[in-house]
Formats: C-alpha cells, structure tokens, sequence
C-alpha cells in the first residue's frame, strides 16, 4: 500500500499544475506542516521522540500548566490519548482544564517548590487575560517583570507542596514538564526523580539559550541526554 501510495502522489505532482499541487498539499494529506501548541514548538519535539520510543499512550506531569490548550506542552498529549497531572498557582485555571480534559486529568492548586513549608507566597498579576503567563513564586521574578511589563503584582499565601509530594502522589510517569517562572531547576534539584521516572523532561531556564552547566551536569549523572532547545525550553530524554 505505501508502495501505491507514494506513485499516486508522485503522479500527482507531476500531472497537476504547481498551484493546484500547493491547495492539494494545504487541505489535503500531503500538507508539510504541523500544528503546535507550544509556544516555541516543544511539543513536535516531544512527539517525535515518543514515536521512536514507541509510546503511544502514557502520562505526563505539567507543573506550572496555565492553559488547556494555548501555549501548552501537553495539549498534544492529551489529543493523543495521554492521562496526566497538571499543577497551578490558580484554580480558576485548573477548572478550565477539568471542562477541556475531562477525566483524563487530575489537578492540584498550589505552589510547587524544594521547601517543606505548609504555604508559600506567590505573585499574582491581573491582566485582561484570565490567564497570566507571569504569576510566580518567585519574588525576584515578580519584580523582574514589574520593571519589564510595568504591571503590579498582589502577593498572597497558598498551600504548599515540595516537589517530591507531588511525585509521591503521581508515580511513574512519561513525561515531565515543569514552568514555572523562575524556580524551576532550584524546585527539581530538590527532588527525587526516579519517584517518576519520566523518559523525557522539559524544564524553562532563564539565562543563556544554551543550558547551565549545572543543568546539565544534574540530567547527565542522571543519563538523560539534552534533544533540543525550543526558546527557553530544554528537552532531556533518556536513550
């Protein structure tokens, strides 16, 4: 059949005039491209290194999730049949992600960090949007971006929960995404990672495009191996 396939295709492409090839390929099944819904485009990444693994259906963790759909590593996932965990500093988000994912997800309401303290402070901005991309528990970032956005930030108290809470109560996993604005590698260094032990890994990093050499050094003793640089995404995955 594959062997038809690409003839008629190829026939196609030389019968047919280039600008009824281009409406065939855009509508059709011979289109070039591929919808992401991640902001740099990690979650193509994070499909073509499932496929080679073979995964077809699994879990996924997303701390620090804001949206269902926009923006979003794991919208894919979830389009492909994945269950998952999302984490948030905010419940009217979560509730969003309850009405778009149903009962294949779970949600937690809290700020995820490497203290065993029972509430921590986080930072809040109100934008136009119900869904800020900025809230953070991290003071040093809320002031970062008051300076950068020129927006005021309304601190206040959640519950709490160290990193490895949240790995006792969701198990083994395939995949790990963690963003959340600032304290991502000092919250995963904190943990115990083969709690989960994720095939693949997507953790934010500000600073350099490439990795801290102490990022690296944390996933190389733990033989995960860096597969990509989306923006200020990268992408560990085991062999």
């Amino acid at each position: 059949m594959k062997k038809i396939y690409f003839f008629l295709k190829n026939i196609i492409y030389l019968v047919l005039p280039s600008s009824i090839v281009s409406i065939i390929s855009y509508f059709g099944k011979f289109r070039h491209y591929k919808i992401s819904y991640s902001q740099f485009g990690e979650d193509l990444i994070l499909e073509k290194y499932l496929e080679n693994k073979k995964i077809v259906k699994g879990k996924y963790l997303d701390i620090g999730a804001c949206h269902p759909r926009w923006l979003s590593n794991t919208h894919l996932l979830h389009k492909k049949g994945f269950t998952g965990f999302c984490v948030d500093l905010d419940e009217q988000k979560l509730k969003w992600f309850k009405w778009a994912r149903g009962t294949n997800v779970e949600t937690i309401c809290g700020a995820v960090s490497n203290s065993t303290k029972e509430f921590k402070e986080i930072y809040t901005v109100k934008t136009k949007s119900p869904f800020s991309q900025i809230d953070t528990a991290s003071e040093k970032q809320a002031l970062l971006q008051e300076d950068r956005k020129k927006v005021k930030f309304i601190k206040r108290k959640i519950k709490n929960y160290h990193i490895n809470d949240i790995f006792k109560k969701v198990g083994k996993i395939n995949v790990l995404n963690i963003d959340i604005e600032g304290e991502d590698f000092d919250c995963l260094k904190s943990s115990n990672l083969q709690i989960i032990d994720p095939e693949i890994v997507m953790i934010e990093e500000f600073g350099s495009y490439f990795p801290s050499d102490e990022l690296s050094n944390f996933f190389s003793k733990r033989n995960y191996y860096l597969i990509s640089i989306c923006g200020k995404t990268k992408c560990f995955a085991k062999k």
